[in-house]
């Protein structure tokens, strides 16, 4: 009866999505990020199912990851913080902290997030068994950044947008896939309990659908990308490759030497589709620069202290398990003007008001934090530095 329901609600939503107006873009009407995991940048950038897929896009040669292990990675990415994240166990981020949903609902943007082996929609439990039978967790929590968002669990109707694979399926073939997707694989084709080949074969698999001509009736930007990198003494360099019909065609089979982040998804976003900002660490991210020069974006530059950021060691904040780290969550700056063009969004300015004063961390900069040599400085909110 929970399979029936499951399909039944599947359907539902892709009748919703059918339904919903289309969003036109600056470089792209959708962008869908697949994630990996654990795999240094030398290793990936040289394997022969990556080095096929570079023909038929842009390999990102200076992408970082914002810390170890895994799950701040992809809490940073949807929110623009991790928040002093340090491990990956069960946490929940209170529901004044916004997201990348609020940006795009507020533009009447589709979103959903797709989840293999996810066991129903929005799904909160820790990990469940799926596909593979093996019994090693191949759905787990810390890889689905929205449920550690109290304002998305808190929400009945965007929970219904937290699915699976086989729902990605459906909307695929119905040419019904949200316009910002965020996708896991399972704790085998992820490359987490299993190796680099197999994820890498995995993923050139799961891609070449989607990237046959026509797959998409509007231009789609696909982003593979790993949470973090295998070794812990290097500075979490890790490759992304953008792909997908949004690509100009002179483009493929390059190299951006840009200086990127995770958090650069949520400025490449802002910027592609003018939206607010979470007057947060996305205020300052390098956007993706075949992105930058279609949207008019002139502000990517090299962060300050680039040579000496450790992206292995997270700084104090909330979600820290050290005691001694411990601090709130920092009041975004509500004085910012994001890659969009435009302020933070009026909905989270309301949502602290009592507090817009206080010191923040967020300065527009793009000055990379960790929890060594960099760590956050507090300051007075003002207006984004140049």
């Amino acid at each position: 009866m929970q399979r029936l329901f499951a399909i039944f609600l599947g359907w539902a939503l892709l009748g919703s999505a059918l339904g919903a107006a289309l969003v036109p873009g600056k470089a792209f009407e959708r962008f869908i990020t697949i994630w990996l995991e654990n795999q240094d940048y030398a290793k990936v950038a040289v394997d022969a199912s990556i080095a096929d897929l570079k023909r038929r896009g842009i390999l990102l040669t200076r992408y970082y990851a914002h810390t170890h292990p895994s799950q701040p990675n992809y809490v940073a990415a949807v929110g623009g913080d991790y928040f002093g994240l340090n491990h990956d166990d069960f946490v929940r981020i209170p529901d004044n902290v916004a997201t990348v949903a609020d940006l795009l609902e507020a533009k009447s943007i589709t979103w959903a997030g797709y989840f293999e082996d996810v066991p129903g929609p929005g799904y909160m439990g820790n990990h469940s068994d799926g596909s593979t039978g093996n019994g090693g967790w191949d759905y787990v929590r810390k890889h689905n950044p929205f449920v550690s968002y109290d304002s998305i669990t808190m929400n009945g109707e965007r929970l219904l947008n937290l699915l699976s694979f086989a729902d990605f399926e459906r909307a695929f073939a119905a040419r019904a896939v949200p316009q910002f997707v965020f996708m896991t694989p399972n704790m085998m084709n992820d490359g987490h309990n299993t190796t680099l080949d197999f994820a890498t074969a995995w993923s050139h698999k799961f891609l070449q659908p989607l990237l046959e001509d026509g797959a998409f009736d509007e231009r789609t930007l696909i982003a593979l990308t790993y949470d973090e990198s295998e070794t812990y003494s290097e500075p979490n360099h890790i490759v992304t490759l953008l792909l997908g019909s949004a690509i100009p065609p002179s483009l493929k089979g390059t190299q951006d030497d840009t200086f990127y982040t995770h958090y650069s998804i949520l400025s490449t976003v802002e910027a592609n589709w003018g939206l607010h900002n979470l007057g947060r660490y996305d205020v300052g991210a390098n956007v993706f620069q075949f992105v930058a020069d279609l949207a008019g974006y002139t502000e990517n530059k090299d962060p300050e202290n680039a040579a000496t950021v450790n992206n292995s060691v997270s700084y104090p904040g909330m979600l820290n398990n050290d005691p001694a780290k411990l601090l709130p969550i920092p009041v975004p700056n509500t004085k910012l003007r994001g890659a969009g063009g435009l302020p933070v969004l009026p909905s989270i300015e309301i949502a602290w008001s009592g507090s817009l004063g206080s010191p923040t961390p967020y300065d527009g900069s793009g000055r990379v934090c960790d929890g060594d040599k960099n760590l956050p400085i507090y300051n007075s909110p003002g207006a984004s530095l140049p």
